[in-house]
This record gives structure tokens, C-alpha cells and sequence, in this order.
């Protein structure tokens, strides 16, 4: 079980010591270093250029094994270096540490970090079955009936796409330590063969882990990141629009471009309601003026075009980002594709887009709420990697939707709103009203979708566009304000603080802080450090990040939460139960209400009960219904796993 804890006034102060320097810190599993901890600007410790991290047993900064990833500065003066752990040379897969320097002191650190390896016997370390033996237990999960590797074509586009001579899509074996992203756990660690599978038919592209040992399937995570069967096409809404071409010649210009915002190549093809790359074909115009309309519906090009263009800007202007990885990475974009195709995603490498159906009136998915939503989503891979599934997934999804929404009120303000699909008639998602469409705007609230299950494509991987209203929710507030009372009963304030402000703190904690099996929990740690770092830790700012989070259920009490700096420690619940009664211990350091829910696996709320902790220990009582079946049950203090029981 791992137990998670959010900075709120829910939370508790601490100080810990690196020699004598103060640190304040969120503690991590017994088997895992601290989650994040941060250091005063003054004393921190000496950056060393390795990958180091704070043991709360020693309290001192510690060497520890892992490969350097990628490093980036910030227009704050910081330099955010983002390491991998490995265990004897193997990457440990969602093991990601954020290390966040200025001045070549570590101000803080923050992720997911195992300080146990697995059994020490080199035969543990070895892969016991063969790649080939591996592999085919990952196509037989996929399933599919025919493979990208699989096309001569495809394979010769990706080998002049990425302009190397050994390219393939036939799936590589490479040996990494898995764990469950959503609950970590040291005593289960497996060696595992991770292998990319990109499947033509039908489509997916997916990570698959296969046990070294016995070829059993571990866990998979999407690298197609879609609508959800939802799409829009803006073509005639966004009006006259100025975009960049590339001319060929006096008379040809086709919609390519190079060094935007940076150096960053834009380019759009046409797919011809093919599947096949390889056979994509350049939009063309004879004196660039596109008014291109006809029965192919090469009108909506030009929006795929220009809502790639806005959305490179967006985060060119906003926040000086060259591109999705900061390094003018090319934004290709690929029209009509398939017949019939009610869809648009990103695949890791480009966005393609369908042509719609007939649930759309055939109106391709070019709308730049979705462009802007799918590149996000190339974003997030190349910095934060949340993985797709559960509530990583769901905040992967939900940052797409707060982004693809902030380029349209960026860049076509008298058309914008919070709905995403509304440029042709068909809602899928509102981010101010989530519940209209049967998503959350609370914590495990109405609509939430337990996440208590198995990822696959058939559950949405455990609820990833549907348990992503709560963040949808959250920023909507965090942008405008608004005041009610949640589905825990809980009655919130929040005063908006606008969009460029909201759109700055949630792009510092995608960017910055969050790692790839970041939770909810996580979110809101993050999101207040994000302000903090901005605006000042006692800023209004950070008062109002945090008041959104209560509105959503994600920490809080029962009534609006006080103005808060950013407390940074947090204590241990203990839990013990009889078969009618759960206790709950903890040490406090403040007095706050807390709200105890018992919670089946299944996501069926058992019971509830608010009481006052005061300072110092605290043992807290609630019943257990006689009506209740005999099963695990979670216990959830202020909307975090707390931990758990067996009725019997």
C-alpha cells in the first residue's frame, strides 16, 4: 500500500537536518526515499552533478545510482535535472527523481525512489526466457492482426522520417526493473522485458512489460493518447486565419514551414483516408491563399495547420518553450485518416487526425482545442511522462484538456470556451461543469471511476478521461473562481486568479515537478510548491491553488480552508480493525477537522465521519456497517489512502 500525502492545512510541519541545514520534507514509503523534500535557498546542499537523494533515516544527502535523462532552465533562474534510477546499470521503469538546482545549490527534490534493490542473487538479475520467448507473449496480449514492421513501406517512411538507416518499428526487447506506477513496492520489483508495440490493426501503440522470468504480462501503457472517441472540426469557425508555408515553386506552396518560435519545423500531410504513413502526401496550393473546399474537405487542413502553429506559439510566448521537448522538436501533423475515423491522437511522434462519422456529421477533427489537447500531450511525454493509466493517467489527460482550452482563449478568444468538441455541435467534456457529461468534479465524488482495476483499453485504462474532471475542474476554478459545495460536503471559496496566471502554475508542475507515476496527491504538493516558487510562499496565489484543491476534494476539511504558506511534512496514519470497528492513529502538530471514508475496492462508500484532531496524538474511531460485505476496504483521510483493512 503506498500512502501519499498532499501540502494543505491538512498537513504537518517538520524540520529535518542536512548537517545544518534545514529541510522540510514529504515523507515517501518505509523502502523509498523522502518524495520531496526542499531546502532553504541559503543552506542548501552543493549540487555534485549526480543523482543524490535525502535519506530521513541519516538525515544526509546520499549518492545514489541512476542515469541523467534530460536537464532544463527555467526564466526563474532554476535548472530542473530529472534523473532515472537503475539498479546494477537496468533502468527502474517510473523511477524518476527531479532534482531542481539555482546557483548550484539543490533547492529540492521530488519523485519516486527506491533505496532496496530486489534479491541480490545474480540469477535474479538474469532474464531466465529468451526475447523471442518475451515478445511473443506481448503480441499475443496485444492481439492484433497486423503490425507496422509488418508494412515494407512503412518501415522505408520511418527509416527516412527519422533519418536513420536501421530504423524499424519491430519491437526491441530492453531488460528494466517494473513496478506498479500506481503503488510501488520494493518486495515486487520484477525484471521484465519492455518492448514498444505499434499495432496497425487495430490501431495501438503500446509499452508492454513481460516478466524476465516466466513471459507472464506485467503491465502496458499507452503511447496513443486519444479524444476518447470525441473530436471537433473548427475549419469555417476559426475564420481567415494568417499561417506560414513553405513555396516550392511560383505557382506551388504546401503547408511546411521552419523556425517557429525557436526554430520549430510545422508541417501537415495528407493522408487520403489511407492508414499508411508512407503514402502521405503534401497539401498543396497554387498561390497560397487556402480556401481549398471540396469533397476531400481539404479546407480542414489549413486548421490542423494553424492550430499547430498556435500551439507551438502558445508555449513559444507563455512560457519560452521551443516545441514539445524544448528542442524545436517537428510538429507533424497527419490528415484524413482512415474512412469513417471518429478520432484524433497523439502517437509519440506525430498527430494524426480522422475525418469523423456520422455521430459528427463527417467533420474532421481539426478543431484547435483538440490540436492543442494532443500536442500537450507530446509535451507531457517529453517532460513529466505521466503514465497512462489511473490517476497519472487522468492528470495526463486533464493537463491536455487545460492547455488545448488556454490556446483557444490565447489564441481565439471570441470563439473560446471550457467545453471541448463545441465547434461542431458535439460536447464530450466541460471543464466548468464536468458533471454535465458524466465526469467528476470532485475526488472520488459522482461519476469517479474506481481505479482499483486493471488497465486496458476497455475500462479507459482505469478512467483516464473520465476521472481527469477533477483537474479540469480544479484549474477552471484556479482561472476563474467560483463557490458551492463539493460532493463531500465540503463548502469552498475560490477567488480566480486569470488565465495567464493559472496557466503558469499548472505548466510549473507538469514541467517542473510531476514524474511519471505521479497521483492526485501529488498534483496539489506540486501545484502549491509551482505557486510558492512564482508568486511567494504567503502569496494570494498560492491561497487560491489551494482553495481550489479543497473545492475538488483533493485534501481540505469541511469548510473553506484557511490561507496557508507551504507546510511541507507530513505524519503516518496506523490503521487497526476488528470486524465493526477501524482506528485510525496519527501524530499532529496542528488542529484540523479530518474526513475518514471507508471505500470499497469496487469505489462504493461504506462510511463517513468528520472529527477535530488537536495537537499531538490522535486516535480516531469510525464503525463499520453491519451491512457491510466481507471484503478490502480503503480508508481515506482527507481524500488520501490512509490505508486499509479485511472484513471478514
Amino acid at each position: 500500500m503506498k500512502i501519499k500525502f498532499t501540502l494543505a492545512a491538512s498537513l504537518f510541519a517538520a524540520s529535518f537536518a542536512y548537517g545544518q541545514n534545514p529541510a522540510k520534507l514529504v515523507s515517501g514509503k518505509v523502502d523509498m526515499f523522502a518524495q520531496h523534500v526542499r531546502f532553504d535557498a541559503s543552506k542548501a546542499p552543493e549540487f555534485k552533478g549526480k543523482p543524490t537523494a535525502f535519506d530521513e533515516a541519516t538525515k544526509t544527502m546520499v549518492e545514489v545510482s541512476g542515469n541523467k535523462l534530460k536537464v532544463e532552465k527555467d526564466a526563474l533562474g532554476f535548472e530542473n535535472h530529472r534523473f532515472q534510477q537503475t539498479i546494477d546499470g537496468i533502468p527502474v521503469e517510473y523511477g524518476v527523481m527531479n532534482v531542481l538546482v539555482k546557483n548550484n545549490k539543490v533547492i529540492s527534490q521530488n519523485g519516486e525512489w527506491f533505496k532496496k534493490a530486489p534479491a541480490s542473487s545474480a540469477n535474479e538479475r538474469k532474464a531466465a526466457i529468451s526475447e523471442a520467448n518475451a515478445l511473443s507473449s506481448a503480441l499475443s496480449y496485444v492481439g492484433a492482426s497486423a503490425y507496422k514492421w509488418q508494412d515494407a513501406d512503412e518501415e522505408a517512411f520511418l527509416k527516412n522520417e527519422t533519418n536513420d538507416k536501421n530504423a524499424t518499428y519491430y519491437p526491441k526487447g530492453k531488460l528494466v526493473y517494473y513496478s506498479d506506477p500506481d503503488n510501488p513496492d520494493s518486495k515486487k520489483i520484477k525484471l521484465a522485458y519492455k518492448f514498444v508495440v505499434y499495432a496497425a490493426e487495430p490501431l495501438s501503440k503500446q509499452e508492454i512489460f513481460v516478466d524476465a522470468k516466466n513471459g507472464a504480462i506485467l503491465g502496458a501503457n499507452a503511447l496513443i493518447h486519444e479524444t476518447n472517441s470525441t473530436g471537433s472540426a473548427v475549419t469555417g469557425y476559426s475564420g481567415t486565419q494568417t499561417i506560414t508555408t513553405d513555396q516550392v515553386s511560383t505557382t506551388s506552396y504546401r503547408l511546411r514551414e521552419t523556425g517557429r518560435a525557436g526554430g520549430t519545423a510545422v508541417e501537415t500531410y495528407n493522408l487520403k483516408k489511407g492508414t499508411s504513413y508512407a503514402k502521405a502526401v503534401d497539401f498543396t496550393d497554387t498561390d497560397n491563399t487556402w480556401n481549398n473546399v471540396n469533397t476531400s474537405l481539404d479546407q480542414y487542413a489549413t486548421d490542423a495547420h494553424w492550430g499547430a502553429e498556435k500551439t507551438v506559439d502558445f508555449y513559444w510566448t507563455k512560457f519560452g518553450r521551443k516545441s514539445i521537448d524544448n528542442n524545436n522538436f517537428a510538429i507533424k501533423s497527419y490528415v484524413h485518416y482512415s474512412r469513417s475515423y471518429f478520432n484524433a491522437f497523439w502517437d509519440g511522434s506525430r498527430m494524426t487526425y480522422g475525418d469523423g462519422s456520422s455521430t459528427n456529421g463527417n467533420k474532421p477533427l481539426t478543431a484547435l482545442d483538440v490540436c492543442g489537447h494532443e500536442i500537450t500531450h507530446g509535451l507531457t511525454e517529453k517532460s513529466a511522462n505521466l503514465a497512462y493509466q489511473k490517476e497519472s493517467g487522468a492528470l495526463n489527460e486533464g493537463f491536455s484538456d487545460i492547455f488545448g482550452n488556454s490556446i483557444e482563449f490565447w489564441a481565439r478568444p471570441s470563439k473560446a470556451s471550457w467545453k471541448l468538441g463545441e465547434d461542431f455541435n458535439y460536447v464530450i467534456r466541460d471543464m466548468a461543469n464536468p458533471n454535465a457529461y458524466s465526469q467528476p468534479d470532485t475526488y472520488q465524488g459522482t461519476y469517479w471511476k474506481t481505479t482499483n482495476c486493471t488497465p486496458s483499453s476497455t475500462n479507459d485504462y482505469c478512467g483516464v478521461h473520465t476521472n481527469s474532471g477533477v483537474l479540469n475542474f480544479w484549474y477552471y476554478l484556479l482561472v476563474n473562481g467560483g463557490s458551492g459545495t463539493n460532493d463531500k460536503g465540503f463548502v469552498y471559496n475560490v477567488t480566480g486568479l486569470g488565465l495567464d496566471k493559472a496557466a503558469q502554475i499548472a505548466y510549473r508542475t507538469l514541467t517542473t515537478y510531476l514524474t511519471s507515476s505521479s497521483t492526485y496527491a501529488n498534483a496539489r504538493t506540486y501545484s502549491l510548491q509551482a505557486a510558492a516558487d512564482l508568486y511567494g510562499a504567503t502569496s494570494a496565489e498560492v491561497t487560491q491553488t489551494t482553495n481550489a484543491w479543497d473545492a475538488v476534494g483533493v485534501g481540505g476539511g469541511t469548510a473553506p480552508a484557511a490561507a496557508v504558506t507551504i507546510p511541507t511534512a507530513v505524519t503516518t496514519y496506523k490503521v487497526a480493525a476488528t470486524n465493526d470497528l477501524v482506528q485510525v492513529n496519527f501524530d499532529s502538530k496542528l488542529s484540523d477537522v479530518k474526513n475518514i471514508e471507508l471505500i470499497s475496492v469496487t469505489g462504493k462508500k461504506i462510511a463517513v465521519k468528520s472529527a477535530r484532531a488537536v495537537e499531538g496524538a490522535n486516535r480516531m474511531e469510525i464503525a463499520i456497517p453491519a451491512s457491510a460485505q466481507s471484503g478490502v476496504y480503503l480508508v481515506i483521510v482527507n481524500g488520501e489512502k490512509a490505508g486499509s483493512f479485511i472484513k471478514k
